[in-house]
C-alpha cells in the first residue's frame, strides 16, 4: 500500500511542478488570444513555446506509464482505473493545446485551445478528487 502511495504522490506532485513550470507560457499565450494579438508572437516564440508545452506533455505521458505500472491494491483497483482514464484525459487535452500551436502560420486555433483549457480543467479536477478518494480510504 506504501508503495502504491508513494507512486500516486509522486505523480501528483510531477504534475503540479510541471504545471508550474508550464504556466507562464499559458498565460502568455491566453493573453494574446484575449488580446486578440496572438500575430504578434514570433514564429521563433511559439516554436520555443510548442516544443516546451510537448516537453510538458511528455512528462504527462510518463506519468500515466507510472500510474498504469503502478502496483494497486486490490481495495482501490476501481477508483486507480478511474484516476488513470482521468489522468490520461488531462495528458491529452494537454497534447490537444500543444497541437493548437502552428509555428510556421504563427497562429493558435483558438477554439481548439479554448477547449482544451476547459478539458484541463475538467480532468485535473476528477484527477484531484479521485486521487483525495485514494489517499484518503487507505
Amino acid at each position: 500500500m506504501q508503495r502504491y502511495a508513494k507512486v500516486v504522490s509522486d505523480v501528483i506532485d510531477s504534475t503540479s511542478a510541471n504545471g508550474t513550470d508550464l504556466n507562464d507560457d499559458f498565460e502568455m499565450l491566453r493573453k494574446a488570444i484575449d488580446a486578440n494579438t496572438v500575430s504578434e508572437l514570433s514564429t521563433d516564440e511559439l516554436t520555443r513555446i510548442k516544443a516546451h508545452f510537448q516537453s510538458g506533455t511528455d512528462k504527462y505521458k510518463e506519468n500515466v506509464n507510472k500510474l498504469q505500472q503502478a502496483p494497486v491494491p486490490v481495495k482501490v483497483l476501481g477508483k486507480h482505473k478511474m484516476l488513470v482514464r482521468h489522468y490520461e484525459d488531462y495528458t491529452n487535452a494537454c497534447q490537444a493545446m500543444t497541437d493548437s500551436i502552428d509555428p510556421d502560420a504563427a497562429a493558435i486555433n483558438v477554439d481548439q485551445f479554448n477547449k482544451s483549457e476547459k478539458d484541463q480543467e475538467g480532468s485535473i479536477a476528477k484527477v484531484s478528487s479521485v486521487t483525495t478518494r485514494i489517499m484518503g480510504g487507505m
